[in-house]
């Protein structure tokens, strides 16, 4: 990886980690909020909504909260009862009931989101018109993404195959096994494009082919483009069915292998020891990771973003390694050394990381709570 994609590639960890912890921050405050006043964070989200648009109708404050007919009206009745909300009757038309805001909830909006939209704009009005455009156009993004994860966690997405492209060839389709003759591959590259509950990799010394998978649970659909192994979970958000998948994966190690696993991982553990690895991303966040990894060749890249509660990273004795951790760890134990409460940016360097050819770059974002890099 170059010098400029490496710059690159931290300065959109960087973002990643900047928007998630301004969502914190937001929720930080919001709980906030809701304590100072007596509310709760149903009703929190309510207000804002009335303090945005001054008057809405019943039913449109439940679409724009995303509440039920019958879950806004018990909501109504606590806000009316508190002063923050009044039913009337709309002039224009007596069956419809607007709710309008009043002058409690105009109080909180300006005493509290009010002093954030002043700083915000304070802020925004220093930019160029290119940075406004890039700006709008990412947090509109980004709310199309929550949006769709929204309908999908709630069922209301249609549940999606895969389809091969590029003169790829499937070879799972939903069934508890897959695998793929190695032929002339060169370099292969395995993709968990969905996320995954429980996931094991290994390379496998006696394995001919190009990879093999079986899989407990629903199956994902499975496909092979060229070198590359694509696995996409045919996930619903089903009450207790997600974390019964697993997926255990042997790769062949006669080709070097980069591994990037997105969408969110439950468990993962990783015997790498006996693959030539290429590169390592693990976004979307994680619960609990452990990777055994081989002895780098050149520098090999390791990431893990979105947040991850236990990451533990064991590399052969001997081999040099920095890491990057931003959005803070609750503890850290790096080659023995524990460090806890870590906020910010911190880097770390073993000895002789500088001057070594073979090294692993760690980088970590999103924050952790407990992360664990060690020699074996």
């Amino acid at each position: 990886m170059s010098t400029e994609d490496k710059q690159r590639e931290e300065l959109i960890e960087e973002v990643n980690a900047a928007f998630g912890e301004l969502r914190q921050a937001a929720d930080r405050l919001d709980e906030a909020v809701a304590t100072q006043f007596g509310l709760n964070r149903t009703d929190l989200r309510c207000l804002g909504i009335l303090y945005r648009r001054g008057r809405v109708t019943a039913g449109e404050l439940a679409d724009e909260s995303g509440l039920t007919p019958g879950a806004i009206t018990t909501v109504l009745d606590r806000m009316e009862r508190g002063g923050y909300a009044n039913r009337v009757a709309d002039p224009s038309d007596r069956r419809r009931v607007l709710v309008i805001s009043t002058a409690a909830t105009r109080e909180v909006g300006a005493r509290v989101y009010g002093e954030v939209e002043v700083a915000g704009r304070a802020e925004l009005e220093g930019r160029s018109a290119e940075e406004l455009t890039l700006i709008r156009d990412y947090l509109r993004r980004a709310r199309e993404v929550y949006e769709g994860q929204a309908a999908h966690v709630a069922g209301a997405a249609p549940e999606e195959g895969s389809t091969s492209t590029g003169g790829g060839t499937s070879s799972g389709g939903g069934t508890p096994e897959a695998s793929a003759p190695l032929g002339d591959i060169v370099a292969g590259r395995l993709d968990f494009s969905k996320g995954a509950a429980k996931v094991s990799i290994r390379g496998d010394a006696p394995l001919d082919q190009f990879y093999r998978a079986r899989f407990d649970g629903p199956a994902p659909d499975v496909s092979v483009h060229g070198g590359t192994v694509v696995i996409q979970q045919r996930r619903r958000f089903r009450p207790f069915d997600w974390r019964n998948q697993t997926a255990d994966v042997s790769l062949n190690p006669s080709i070097p292998w980069a591994v990037s696993l997105q969408g969110g991982m439950w468990k993962l553990n990783a015997d790498l020891r006996e693959i030539r690895l290429k590169s390592l991303k693990v976004s979307g966040g994680a619960s609990d990771v452990e990777m055994w990894l081989p002895a780098p060749s050149g520098v090999v890249d390791v990431v893990v973003s979105g947040g991850a509660s236990s990451v533990k990273l064991h590399r052969p004795a001997g081999v040099p390694v920095r890491a990057a951790i931003s959005g803070g760890a609750s503890q850290l134990v790096f080659d023995g050394q524990r460090l806890g409460g870590l906020g910010g940016r911190n880097v770390l360097e073993s000895p002789g990381f500088e001057v070594a050819a073979d090294r692993y770059e760690f980088r970590f974002s999103g924050g952790a709570s407990q992360v664990v890099i060690d020699t074996v």
